[in-house]
C-alpha cells in the first residue's frame, strides 16, 4: 500500500498494472529482489544479467509468485547487445515505462597502483557506462511518451579500503 497525501492508500499493484520494468543484473541478489518486488506489484519484469541459468531462476520465482517476466542474457557493456533487448523488449512486452539500472561489479580491491587496469576498466564498462547505455536505449520511448522512471542503483555496504573502481 502507499499512502497518497490526503489520507488515501492505494495498492501498489495498481500504481504498476501493465507496466513494463526493466532490471538490469536481475540475476541475482539485489537484483532479483527488485524484480520480484516490482513483478509483485503488478509490473511485467524484464530481467537482464549475463547469465542465463540466473535470469531463468529469477523468471520462474517470479512466475510462481504469480507475476509476469522474461529474461534477456545481456552484457550491459555491450552497447549493440543491450540496444537489441531494449528492442525485443519492447516488441514482445511493450514500452519500457521503468529502468532501473542494477548491474554491477566491485572490480580489483587493492591500492590503485597495484591492481590490474584491465580489471578495473572492466568494473567502470559496467558500473558507469552499462547504466548510460541502457538510459540512451530507452530514453527516446520515454521521452515520446512524456513518461518513464529510470533508477540508477549505486552502493557500498561497508567501506573499503582500496576500492577504487
Amino acid at each position: 500500500m502507499i499512502p497518497l497525501g490526503s489520507g488515501k492508500v492505494v495498492a501498489e499493484s495498481i500504481l504498476l498494472r501493465g507496466q513494463v520494468a526493466v532490471v538490469t543484473g536481475g540475476g541475482r541478489g539485489i537484483g532479483r529482489a527488485i524484480a520480484l518486488a516490482l513483478a509483485k506489484a503488478g509490473a511485467c519484469a524484464a530481467v537482464l544479467a549475463r547469465s542465463q541459468s540466473e535470469l531463468d531462476k529469477t523468471v520462474r520465482l517470479i512466475e510462481h509468485a504469480g507475476g509476469r517476466a522474461q529474461a534477456f542474457a545481456t552484457d550491459v557493456r555491450d552497447v549493440l547487445t543491450v540496444r537489441s533487448a531494449i528492442v525485443e523488449i519492447e516488441r514482445s512486452l511493450g514500452p519500457v515505462d521503468l529502468l532501473v539500472n542494477n548491474a554491477a561489479t566491485a572490480g580489483p580491491i587493492g591500492p590503485f597502483w597495484e591492481t590490474d587496469t584491465d580489471q578495473w576498466w572492466q568494473a567502470l564498462e559496467v558500473n558507469l557506462r552499462g547504466p548510460v547505455h541502457c538510459s540512451r536505449a530507452v530514453l527516446p520511448g520515454m521521452v515520446a511518451r512524456h513518461q518513464g522512471r529510470i533508477v540508477n542503483i549505486a552502493s557500498s555496504a561497508i567501506p573499503v579500503p582500496y576500492f577504487s573502481s
